[in-house]
């Protein structure tokens, strides 16, 4: 593994590795991000010269938390859409206005509120049997897909955007102007964000289970 320089919190290190699509050699970057009101993050991004195959990761770091979180996002305006998400890979994402349910699957992210929305509208887009046009169900899987890609674009609005993660690794920041702005703007409480609402919850033992954590101690 080769490392940058700078020793701080936000290091980029590189590691060699293997494109997913192509099998060519290419490079995987790194970096620990602590993200204010919130806690580090591992962001891991790949691009291949090769193919063009991207894919950026997100994994939760330090402890796990004791409990779940429950996050509900009201988007009102198009400035809730540019607000920084953290999805880790054991979150739910659901949005009530179009029965809308995804359960966890794929890989965490670091995005936007828009990125997260068009991330979920291409992937159901081209894993969807009901995409085919000789499907039964196209027309009303298309009107979904509109819909969701209306919400991502800021041009069906309100709406509510809930994530639950029983890890707790899963976080919505509040409205910056840049993505630089949303991890350095420390001073900024997520605790006066009326548009936000955090619930913390018990996991289940079902969920403990599942996530290999009933023989440890997360207290």
């Amino acid at each position: 593994m080769m490392k940058n320089d700078d020793d701080d919190d936000e290091a980029m290190m590189k590691f060699p590795t293997t494109c997913p699509s192509c099998g060519a050699s290419t490079d995987t970057d790194m970096c620990v991000m602590n993200i204010p009101h919130f806690k580090g993050v591992i962001i891991m991004s790949l691009t291949c010269e090769n193919c063009g195959y991207k894919s950026n990761e997100v994994k939760g770091g330090g402890e796990i938390a004791s409990h779940g979180t429950r996050i509900t996002l009201r988007a009102e305006t198009t400035c809730d859409m540019s607000r920084g998400v953290v999805k880790s890979d054991t979150a739910c994402v659901a949005i009530p206005e179009i029965d809308f349910e995804l359960k966890e699957s794929g890989l965490g992210l670091y995005t936007t509120v828009e990125g997260l929305l068009m991330k979920m509208h291409d992937g159901l887009k081209q894993a969807s049997p009901f995409a085919s046009k000789d499907s039964t169900n196209h027309d009303k899987f298309d009107k979904f897909l509109s819909e969701l890609k209306n919400m991502a674009e800021g041009n069906r609005l309100p709406f509510t955007l809930i994530i639950t993660d029983p890890i707790s690794n899963s976080f919505v920041g509040p409205i910056t102007e840049s993505g630089q702005a949303f991890v350095q703007q420390a001073d900024q409480s997520i605790s006066d964000d009326k548009r936000i609402s955090i619930e913390e919850f018990q996991r289940s033992r079902e969920e403990d289970d599942r996530f290999g954590l009933s023989d440890m101690n997360t207290s």
